[in-house]
């Protein structure tokens, strides 16, 4: 039975008394009715719903216990990367899309997050959505890539003790204000970065891929190094894939992305949306694990 620090009242009329709480084990099979992954399957959201507080799956749920909508979201460095929010048809138009979003900002605040962040296309409706969590945005607009990285056959998910699913990585031999060449998109989180070591990154298991929060290449002619770097990281928490991004006017780099066969993520740029709670830990602090459930009012 749910904790009663697992039900949160929402604060918004035209959501006719639904109610907020993380998912539990016995709801995943509701929420893959409502989630369209081809790739999230039953497996995944059980290994996410266990990681703690580096995973939330935030749910809608209607006084007899129907999922109205859900929420997915994974730590990114000091941010709560949001992933999508899920609405059954029955409630479209109710604001249960921006009701769990709230839901899961609160959660994200009350667990320790210094903020959400958010991959945003500008021309479509979530990009309202992003508005009404204050998400704004940092670096140029840009396109992600699905690169396929050289060792994925080999990559194997680790049995036995759960896997990492994010952490900062160094990329070494590109070093953050040097003397060569600016980067093709500067680290985009705020990580701190050593005085000489590289170009430190955030990164995020997000299913088999890596999602990575800069791209510190000075040309496409680096990108087989940059991969490289990534490897030992990517074989250790089974990814197959990693999530490059380009800006979205370079041209040279979309055909030279579009000849290594990498899949582009969304037709449309997106721009990387921001937001920090005021009086936010410092960096360095860790995030409180124990802080899994959101407060009831």
């Amino acid at each position: 039975m749910a904790a009663e620090t697992d039900v949160t009242p929402l604060p918004i009329p035209r959501t006719g008394g639904l109610t907020a709480r993380r998912l539990h084990d016995a709801e995943v099979d509701a929420a893959l009715r409502l989630c369209p992954f081809d790739d999230v399957d039953a497996g995944v959201i059980r290994r996410e719903l266990a990681a703690g507080a580096d995973h939330c799956w935030m749910g809608l749920f209607t006084p007899d216990g129907t999922l109205a909508a859900v929420h997915r979201a994974m730590r990114w460095h000091r941010h709560l990367l949001l992933k999508g929010v899920f609405v059954d048809d029955g409630f479209r138009g109710s604001g249960a899309a921006l009701g769990a979003a709230f839901a899961i900002r609160d959660w994200a605040r009350e667990a320790g997050y210094e903020g959400v962040a958010a991959w945003v296309e500008p021309n479509k409706p979530e990009a309202r959505l992003a508005g009404r969590l204050r998400l704004r945005p940092v670096g140029p607009l840009l396109h992600r890539y699905l690169v396929r990285l050289p060792h994925a056959s080999d990559a194997e998910r680790p049995t036995g003790t759960p896997p990492r699913t994010s952490g900062t990585l160094v990329v070494p031999g590109f070093v953050p204000g040097g003397d060569e060449a600016a980067p093709m998109v500067r680290e985009l989180l705020g990580v701190p970065q050593g005085p000489s070591a590289g170009t430190r990154l955030a990164w995020v298991l997000d299913r088999s891929r890596l999602v990575l929060s800069g791209n510190p290449c000075r040309s496409m002619a680096d990108l087989g190094g940059f991969l490289a770097a990534v490897e030992d990281t990517a074989v250790s928490v089974g990814a197959t894939a990693a999530e490059v991004v380009v800006e979205a006017a370079d041209i040279p780099a979309a055909l030279a992305m579009a000849g290594l066969g990498a899949r582009r993520l969304s037709r449309s740029p997106v721009a990387l949306g921001l937001v920090s709670f005021a009086g936010a830990e410092p960096s360095g602090t860790p995030v409180r694990p124990a802080a899994t459930e959101p407060r009831t009012p």
